[in-house]
């Protein structure tokens, strides 16, 4: 076990041997052994329960997950019970705190995703993933980067696991790509989150459906959440066409290799492409009228990874 303050609490090691004692003896059904999600023990409810109170301090909430992390394969045949009040966890740790993306939340990323064949959130549980969502993306970018690929790493992780529960996170994803200087590169974080959505069929550009009668608006409680109205399909998508004029190749080619995969995913979903090939037509009139022939290259050339039929178009 790493040394930090709850891996020192004397209470720890104690608890992770005798979780680890009833498992190798056979007091905890081992998880491989089991067809169908069973209920918990006695005691695993009385733990889920403390888990779970809004009441208790947030301390002893921290304590025991780091707890399941030393023992997650215990948890792992009762995942769909403990999913919801940990991705609550998460969410808190990240509303009250400002380190962003730490090592703790990332460990416990890793059990859920870990227990995926076991348990994906519920329908009930979208508002929360959502909100977890949007904070992992808000928080993705770090100076190193290292630690920034490593984030990136993660988010494609749970979106592969999750993605029946996921919606893109539309308004940060546009903070994240409108950088005007075309000599910078900070709009690389936001297209390559857009990759990973798009890698997974996922749209970028979302807006919850109208309800009907007297049902609620789709939402998840934040602000980041609710689409401007301002920001339209067209604007979104023009902001990343945009990136296709950066100085930069990794950027402009990312940008490219993006708008291929969002025309390829819309083919695919049956969504009309004529719009956003009008948008991209004017790009590339662009490209050539400055001469930028490797650049208008480059991007045909990315773009085709995904939609190969923009060979034909252009």
């Amino acid at each position: 076990m790493e040394i930090d303050e709850l891996n020192l609490h004397p209470c720890m090691v104690p608890m992770v041997c005798l979780l680890k004692h009833m498992e190798t003896n056979g007091l905890i059904p081992i998880n491989d052994h089991i067809l169908q999600t069973p209920e918990m023990p006695p005691w695993m409810i009385f733990m889920y329960k403390k888990f779970s109170d809004p009441l208790i301090s947030f301390n002893i909430t921290l304590f025991l997950m780091r707890l399941i992390i030393h023992t997650h394969t215990i948890f792992k045949p009762y995942a769909r019970y403990w999913l919801t009040p940990i991705i609550h966890m998460c969410n808190q740790m990240f509303e009250n705190s400002s380190e962003g993306v730490n090592t703790f939340i990332i460990d416990t990323i890793v059990i859920l995703l870990s227990w995926h064949k076991q348990a994906i959130p519920s329908e009930l549980d979208s508002i929360a993933v959502q909100r977890l969502i949007e904070y992992l993306f808000s928080n993705c970018s770090h100076r190193n980067v290292i630690v920034m690929k490593s984030n990136l790493d993660l988010i494609k992780k749970l979106i592969e696991c999750w993605k029946e529960r996921i919606h893109s996170p539309t308004v940060i994803l546009y903070k994240l790509i409108s950088e005007p200087d075309l000599k910078s590169k900070q709009n690389a974080i936001g297209l390559s989150l857009i990759g990973i959505l798009l890698a997974n069929e996922i749209l970028p550009y979302y807006v919850p459906p109208t309800p009907t009668g007297n049902l609620p608006p789709v939402t998840t409680g934040s602000i980041l959440s609710t689409i401007p109205n301002d920001l339209t399909e067209d604007k979104f998508n023009d902001t990343i066409l945009r990136n296709m004029k950066n100085t930069y190749r990794n950027i402009y080619a990312a940008a490219a290799e993006v708008i291929g995969m969002l025309l390829n995913v819309k083919k695919l979903k049956n969504e009309s492409t004529q719009r956003l090939l009008e948008q991209l037509s004017l790009i590339l009139k662009w490209h050539n009228s400055q001469g930028l022939s490797d650049t208008y290259v480059t991007c045909i050339y990315s773009m085709q990874k995904h939609y190969p039929l923009i060979v034909d178009k252009t």
